[in-house]
């Protein structure tokens, strides 16, 4: 594709000779002259000095090298995403039609267009919207809806009575619709708490490789329209998740718990049981969420304690060494003055590499200075 017709795709504008031929993208340390590559931050432009790019896609005001073409974008992320999509095209989608192993229960419905890999097992009553894409080797079970142009990769369950909307990716290894994880305890033993909610996943919803998502107890667990959940997520029981949120690997929300709309967490989140976290409001990567977050602030830490704290708690951790040091001496010298005065004399000394005054090199601690009277003895 001649660079000229990329700017377009990407809606971006062209410095330099829009008649060369770009082939593919590349990364930007590595890139050669037919392939293009995208730069965020000024910091990695070092990087470019390895790589002869046939083409750069950088934001207004970042200085490229000299003889560079460049698309100028105000999000070059985005025209890169643009250009992945114009130069390896879409994704390969099966052709519609049922392959051969697949069992299907009672009143089975396919929209138009849907396509269903082989060894898939339905069960009664599952109705799948137009376009829908399930790769082999899934089961979807009773009572189960699936909205138009979802795509659900190999592997996947979905277990009776949930639903999901339209345009949904579900990637592989996603169980929707497992029991919550609720007991009584009774007479020196668990016994199970029965689980017969549903799930009610949104539209334009992504779910990662290896997540689960839980059935309410009695009632719903829900996912809201164009939240985005990342690859070894656990949604517990009765969990609402609002829209457009952003969910990282390996995190964990427990039972009951609320999301309002757009809340971004990092990696290896936890959330404990019946917390809110309010609209807007972001989690850093391994916080430990332990009450409810007010709407737009940032947290971190465990427990999770408002950033910019956080970011003070983690400065004084790292001077603790030193001050422990300076504690130590401060402890010897009030040890010395006591001992003085109480008539004992100066703290004996002790013989070692450092016999001067001030602190010891090898141990630390704070040598006193002699008075006058004890150096003339």
């Amino acid at each position: 594709m001649k660079l000229k017709d990329l700017a377009q795709v990407c809606e971006a504008i062209l410095e330099g000779d829009g008649e060369i031929e770009i082939a593919d993208v590349g990364r930007l340390e590595t890139a050669t002259r037919e392939q293009l590559c995208f730069v965020t931050d000024k910091k990695y432009l070092p990087l470019l000095e390895k790589s002869r790019p046939g083409a750069v896609i950088a934001a207004p005001g970042v200085a490229i090298p000299q003889g560079s073409n460049v698309l100028r974008s105000p999000d070059p992320d985005l025209a890169f995403s643009k250009a992945v999509t114009a130069l390896r095209g879409e994704p390969i989608r099966p052709l519609p039609g049922i392959a051969e192993n697949v069992v299907m229960g009672q009143h089975f419905d396919m929209g138009e267009n849907s396509s269903i890999g082989a060894f898939c097992v339905f069960g009664a009553d599952v109705k799948l919207g137009k376009n829908v894409v399930v790769f082999p080797h899934c089961y979807i079970g009773d009572g189960v809806t699936i909205g138009d142009d979802s795509i659900v990769y190999p592997n996947v369950t979905v277990l009776e009575n949930c639903s999901l909307g339209k345009r949904c990716v579900v990637h592989p290894g996603v169980v929707v619709g497992g029991d919550g994880f609720g007991f009584h305890f009774v007479a020196g033993k668990f016994v199970k708490a029965p689980q017969r909610g549903r799930v009610v996943i949104g539209d334009d919803v992504e779910l990662g490789a290896n997540m689960t998502i839980d059935r309410a107890r009695f009632d719903v667990t829900s996912v809201g329209s164009g939240t985005k959940i990342d690859n070894l997520c656990m949604i517990a029981h009765n969990v609402q998740v609002g829209q457009n949120c952003v969910i990282a690997a390996q995190t964990g929300i427990a039972g009951s718990s609320v999301l309002k709309d757009y809340v971004r967490m990092g990696g290896s989140v936890g959330v404990g049981d019946h917390i809110t976290i309010g609209m807007g409001a972001q989690v850093a990567a391994r916080a430990g969420v332990m009450q409810d977050i007010a709407p737009g602030m940032k947290m971190a830490g465990a427990p999770a304690v408002e950033g910019r704290a956080f970011m003070r708690q983690e400065a004084a951790v790292r001077k603790l060494p030193e001050l422990i040091g300076k504690v130590r001496n401060l402890e010897a010298m009030v040890k010395d003055l006591e001992a003085r005065l109480e008539g004992h004399g100066s703290a004996k000394k002790k013989e070692d590499d450092d016999p001067a005054p001030g602190p010891n090199r090898k141990t630390g601690i704070y040598r006193p200075k002699p008075l006058p009277d004890e150096e003339a003895n």
